[in-house]
């Protein structure tokens, strides 16, 4: 095949193989960006080492805390806590309430005035900058993807999202079942607990890189409420409100939600974002101190999902296409007819309905405290609903020419008398030269249409029972756990072809012969490479797990916590036969294989049964000083598509995790410092890649690795205008085994970094009280260090960091403005290159994808309290 020597795309080329000293430069700037970041992470855990140790000399280590503080000791450690709230109780990753500083495992914790700050837009805003997570929010308000401490898988894999202590949804990081798609941040978020590791996979299913739990608002002893307006930059208009109160002295109420509507963050050319969430509940407190709470949820919104655009470089977009703001998705063929399961014409594609979440959640909480200190805790969830998933998806890019070159061979091997091969717009029927393509680039752009329908019952009932012993308290708790979800899922996948510009043309492709009369074409309605997925599963999963639980008051000093969970997984389901034949429409090639579905269909089942340890200790030298370690032996059982497409690993287990860390306190500085490492024997690595044809083919490998790091976060408050937080991670993460054998051969990755993870990340967070603390000026400093787009280490993504601004002003008790702006200086950082064109070897294609950041946006608010 003749290549097209175009200067445009000779400048668009980035990654290892673009030239030696261009590479050389890169890697050179790349590893100074880097370098100082490491000075200011050791400079940061330096610092807290010695404040640690300098107050712990200051003070006799024989100090005991009392078993009980009373009120003033609370209100003093409070205050002393506030930076990083380590006096805050945590109901996450243990089966008892006890606070921040008591734990014996890594926590973060968000407050509602730390949302609020934030303004996330979705879960991973939410939890972004939280130390030992990488969070790629590239993605939009869903979809995206988080990685805990190394473990090298992406999605919600490793660490679920739960709401008030039960899964939003069981699997969420099943195929277009994200867990942030189940759910919204809104004003009726109370607070947010994030463990990294640690005790989180006895508590919860599959969870070896922790938990992030979403405490909403419940009903209040006196009538309360928020209204909160904003308004952005990309037409984006939100309205939230939370009211609660009581109905009798034991009844409560909550009610609230949000509705917005926006172009989304890169514009479309229609509503990219459309839609809301209801939450009401009612709270009953039992005269003896029990409570029993049931909710209702309701969720139905529409939201763009974006994946990766062509580039110039790693720092610039393309003419015409904005890294910050630029999109490939247009409304000229946003809606679009697409053979259906028979191959005839008659299927409805709506990329205006983008990922559309329609479901309904009912939750039961109960808590009863029984005489001789024995309580019970009854959790319950049902979820039912559906998922229409619409987007836009990259696949490949060539020069527009070269494009056509291989078109016409095609085109002539079935219709001799073909001389050429053209672009026709297919909006308009219009001959388009190839030159004239923006960019001179012909991108085939995957339509994703998938439909699921799902429902899921959870059930969580625990026993405790709180006993004093020669040895010391314990308190010991025995739980069953119960989920069960059903879905359907049902994959329609077709390619058309765009140019390279925001918002671009699609194209027919046709050939003609020498009087210009048309011969045969490529596409067909503007689609090429129909059905390139074409899929229909069924899954019944079951899991019954038993839980153990001891937190070993062994002195009023020392803790120590111990945890076992048995679980067992029982999966069976149907996967839809598909058969290749040829739709008969002679005027084109596009239908002459296509699948279709035969009618008949494959059963599978699958059972295991894994076990998880955990044991820990804390040990509070004084008031503000305390030591935590522990170990753990965790497990992920492989999500539904191990047995939709087999291959890979069914379960990854024997995972250990070990961790250890130190706790200060004071008022006017706090720091949280922890060491971890963990081991990965086996790793279930598989993922879609494009096939030669087209078509998309699962891709799959066994491989092992290893992580170690160091994880800080520190608050210092100077002075009383003057606060300063900072959040980061240096950790060393590897494959220790990645070999096997591909088309061009065996292969051997091992000891490579773990592909998309940095190993550094930084935040750093000042804020100003001005003006008797009517004004609050705050900023975030996020630092990302370098990352492969693939497990061979080919191509490299370079560090970035981006800037956000905000201001809150309290313009009377009850009403006060806000305005934020992200990525202030319009940093261009990439989250991922083009995961379809090969996640273990990636490809270099005639234009570099990529998934940016956004660009700078601005939102501002007002918030009226009563």
């Amino acid at each position: 095949m003749q290549t097209i020597a175009d200067p445009i795309l000779m400048r668009m080329r980035i990654g290892r193989q673009a030239g030696p000293s261009q590479e050389r430069a890169s890697s050179e700037h790349d590893q100074e960006r880097e370098d100082a970041m490491k000075r200011i992470l050791r400079t940061a855990l330096l610092c807290s080492v010695v404040s640690v140790a300098a107050a712990a000399g200051g003070k006799a280590l024989a100090q005991q805390l009392p078993t009980e503080q009373p009120a003033e000791a609370a209100d003093q450690a409070g205050q002393d806590g506030a930076g990083l709230g380590l006096d805050e109780i945590v109901v996450t990753g243990n089966t008892i309430k006890r606070t921040k500083f008591e734990t014996s495992y890594a926590i973060t914790t968000l407050s509602a005035e730390e949302i609020a700050k934030k303004a996330p837009l979705s879960v991973a805003d939410l939890i972004a900058g939280t130390p030992g997570l990488y969070v790629e929010s590239s993605g939009g308000e869903i979809g995206n993807n988080v990685y805990s401490r190394g473990l090298p898988n992406d999605n919600y894999r490793y660490i679920p999202v739960l709401e008030d202590g039960l899964p939003v949804w069981e699997e969420g990081a099943g195929a277009f079942t994200n867990a942030d798609i189940f759910y919204r941040v809104d004003v009726t978020t109370q607070s947010a607990q994030i463990v990294r590791g640690g005790s989180a996979s006895i508590t919860a299913s599959n969870a070896p890189g922790g938990i992030v739990n979403i405490l909403t608002k419940h009903g209040t002893r006196d009538l309360q409420g928020l209204i909160k307006l904003e308004g952005g930059d990309y037409d984006h208009y939100r309205g939230d409100f939370n009211i609660s109160g009581p109905i009798t002295d034991n009844l409560l109420f909550q009610i609230g939600g949000f509705y917005r509507a926006d172009n989304g963050l890169r514009d479309p050319g229609f509503k990219g974002n459309k839609g809301g969430q209801l939450r009401a509940g009612l709270s009953y407190e039992f005269d003896n101190g029990g409570s029993a709470y049931l909710g209702y949820r309701k969720l139905n919104d529409r939201n763009i999902f974006y994946t990766a655009i062509p580039l110039a470089s790693d720092d610039k977009g393309l003419p015409g296409l904005d890294a910050g703001s630029g999109t490939l998705v247009n409304d000229l063929f946003a809606r679009l007819t697409v053979p259906d399961g028979t191959g005839a014409f008659t299927k409805r594609l709506d990329l205006t309905d983008g990922v559309h979440t329609d479901t309904d959640t009912v939750t039961l909480l109960v808590s009863q405290p029984f005489g001789d200190d024995w309580e019970i805790n009854e959790k319950a969830r049902y979820v039912d609903g559906s998922i229409d998933f619409n987007g836009l998806f990259s696949s490949s890019v060539a020069n527009s020419q070269t494009f056509l070159d291989g078109a016409l061979a095609r085109l002539r091997a079935v219709r001799p008398d073909t001389v050429a091969a053209v672009y026709r717009d297919a909006a308009t029927g219009a001959t388009v030269a190839a030159s004239d393509l923006g960019n001179r680039l012909a991108l085939t752009q995957s339509l994703f249409s998938n439909f699921v329908e799902l429902d899921n019952f959870i059930n969580d009932l625990s026993v405790t029972k709180k006993l004093d012993t020669g040895l010391g308290r314990h308190n010991i708790t025995a739980g069953w756990y119960f989920s069960q979800f059903h879905q359907t899922q049902n994959w329609n996948f077709n390619d058309i072809i765009v140019e390279g510009v925001n918002r671009p043309r699609y194209f027919d492709v046709v050939g003609v012969n020498a009087a210009g009369q048309q011969t045969i074409a490529l596409t067909d309605r503007g689609l090429v490479n129909l059905h390139t997925g074409l899929q229909r599963f069924h899954d019944n999963v079951r899991i019954n797990a038993l839980y153990l639980t001891d937190s070993w008051q062994v002195t009023d000093k020392l803790r120590i916590d111990l945890g076992a969970r048995y679980h067992h997984v029982r999966k069976k389901g149907t996967i839809a036969d598909t058969a290749t034949v040829n739709l008969g429409d002679a005027s084109t090639i596009a239908d002459d294989a296509v699948p279709v579905f035969t009618g008949t269909q494959t059963p599978y089942r699958y059972k295991t049964d894994q076990w998880a340890f955990s044991a820990g200790a804390n040990y509070e030298f004084t008031r503000q000083l305390a030591a935590f370690a522990r170990y753990s032996r965790s497990f992920r059982v492989t999500p539904e598509f191990q047995q939709w497409f087999g291959g890979g690993t069914p379960v990854e287990n024997r995972i250990d995790l070990v961790e250890g860390g130190i706790k200060y306190s004071t008022r006017p500085f706090s720091a949280f410092v922890t060491l971890f490492y963990n081991k990965f024997p086996n790793i279930a690595f598989q993922t879609l890649v494009n096939g030669p044809d087209g078509s998309l083919v699962s891709q799959s490998a066994k491989a092992a690795a290893e992580s170690k790091g160091v994880e800080v976060e520190f608050s210092l408050t100077p002075a009383p205008m003057f606060e300063l937080a900072f959040g980061g991670n240096y950790q060393d993460i590897s494959y220790s085994s990645f070999a096997g054998t591909d088309a061009n051969g065996a292969f051997d990755f091992s000891g490579n970094r773990i592909v998309r993870q940095p190993k550094m990340t930084a935040s750093i967070r000042p804020t100003l009280h001005l003006l008797g603390n009517a004004v609050d000026l705050y900023s975030q400093i996020q630092y990302t260090g370098s990352r492969f787009v693939d497990v061979a280490n080919t191509i490299k993504l370079p560090s970035y960091t981006e800037v956000s601004l905000g201001a809150n002003w309290r313009v009377t008790d009850r009403l006060s403005a806000q305005i934020i702006a992200t990525n202030l200086f319009n940093e261009v950082g990439l989250t991922e290159g083009n995961p379809r064109a090969g996640a273990i070897i990636g490809t270099n294609e005639a234009a570099f994808q990529g998934r940016p950041i956004f660009g700078r946006r601005v939102r501002g608010g007002l918030s009226y309290s009563f």
